[in-house]
């Protein structure tokens, strides 16, 4: 898939379809984390893969979905829940405090997801410290986000922004994303 279409398909995916992942591939989504770029070089972020069940279903109590829309539309169910995690956590003895540069990563980690047919869902509603302590994670590490991962069982569209940011789902469960056109957001050519 080229660049292009790479931008355009991804999309937050929040049902999955319950076939396992590779550890191999999730491990190549984390080094495509690592190759982001990071402010003076400093590599604070590290990340914990989690494809076991009961760990799976203990860290999904921990992670809110899909806010805007309906609350019997928020959580997956029990058959479309996420079928691996990458919780993204910060070294704070390499950096104190959060840094923009995990967009870079996280964002690395989407693009690489969808290349392999995945869907993924970044997650920054969750309980950070139920988080940090079922997965055991020392207090010189913080817990910045979660992703959500499996092979898609939705699909989500982009259509142009009218009068809301809200997304929502159509009666058919087809996602619907509002996106400001291009030259609404170009401020300004000089």
């Amino acid at each position: 898939m080229d660049f292009e279409n790479l931008i355009y398909k991804r999309r937050t995916i929040r049902r999955f379809k319950q076939i396992p992942i590779d550890v191999e591939l999730l491990k190549k989504l984390v080094d495509y984390a690592r190759m982001a770029p990071m402010a003076q070089n400093i590599q604070p972020y590290e990340y914990i893969i989690i494809i076991k069940k009961e760990i799976r279903e203990e860290l999904f109590k921990e992670l809110k979905w899909a806010n805007y829309l309906p609350p019997e539309l928020q959580t997956p169910p029990e058959n479309e829940k996420p079928m691996a995690y990458i919780v993204v956590i910060r070294n704070k003895n390499l950096r104190k405090d959060p840094s923009p540069d995990v967009g870079a990563a996280i964002e690395n980690i989407l693009l690489g997801a969808t290349s392999f047919g995945l869907g993924s869902c970044w997650m920054g509603a969750i309980a950070r410290n139920n988080i940090q302590k079922l997965l055991n994670i020392p207090l010189n590490y913080e817990v910045e986000y979660v992703i959500s991962l499996g092979f898609p069982d939705e699909e989500s569209e982009i259509e142009d922004y009218k009068d809301s940011f809200k997304y929502w789902k159509d009666k058919n469960g087809k996602m619907h994303v509002p996106k400001r056109k291009l030259n609404d957001i170009i401020y300004k050519i000089i």
